[in-house]
């Protein structure tokens, strides 16, 4: 298991027996090696549980070619997206790349182009799906974070989760503690 993860908190004889299950669940659910580093807090007496992840660099950029069809037809280019786990992305990057005025999203998967004369100028621009991973990854959370956890809060960032739970009500100084991991986590240090 390829991964750093850091754990404190105010149970030291539990911490590592705590690390290694993290690991192990991480692991057993496929996230473990998309994952960096690991800073986890565990306060079983308050009760209050941070998890903080930050993870590797993202697989490199698929093309608007890859996950969707184009055509280009009277200046204006036609893209129908066949993988819909890309269809924000896919948007983002033609407003990026051509502007708001010029890009209409006809329907969920269905996006217009004007002022472009050939579909393969479309084809190049590289795009990414960043909600997925994000998602599987706080899925995974939730299976490591002990049962009857009720209460949480996602902080998410570049490429850093941190959720912060607790079985009472979140107190404001939870979620700036949770703030304050999230923060180290972003600058890299732990």
């Amino acid at each position: 298991m390829a991964s750093d993860t850091e754990v404190t908190g105010t149970d030291s004889v539990g911490a590592e027996l705590y690390r290694q299950l993290y690991e192990e669940i991480m692991y057993d659910v496929g996230k473990l090696a998309a994952v960096e580093k690991s800073y986890l807090v565990l306060k079983p007496d308050v009760p209050l549980f941070i998890f903080s992840v930050r993870m590797k660099a993202r697989p490199a950029a698929r093309t608007v070619g890859d996950v969707a069809s184009t055509r280009a037809e009277r200046n204006t280019v036609y893209v129908s997206i066949t993988d819909e786990m890309y269809a924000p992305g896919t948007l983002v990057t033609l407003w990026n790349a051509y502007g708001r005025d010029r890009v209409k999203q006809e329907d969920r998967l269905n996006i217009t182009v004007a002022g472009v004369e050939t579909s393969a100028e479309v084809d190049a621009l590289p795009v990414e799906s960043t909600e997925q991973p994000v998602q599987e990854v706080i899925g995974a959370l939730w299976r490591v974070m002990p049962e009857g956890i009720r209460n949480r809060h996602i902080i998410t960032g570049g490429n850093v989760i941190t959720v912060v739970a607790t079985e009472e009500r979140t107190q404001p100084a939870m979620l700036v503690e949770a703030q304050q991991v999230h923060d180290m986590m972003v600058k890299g240090g732990a």
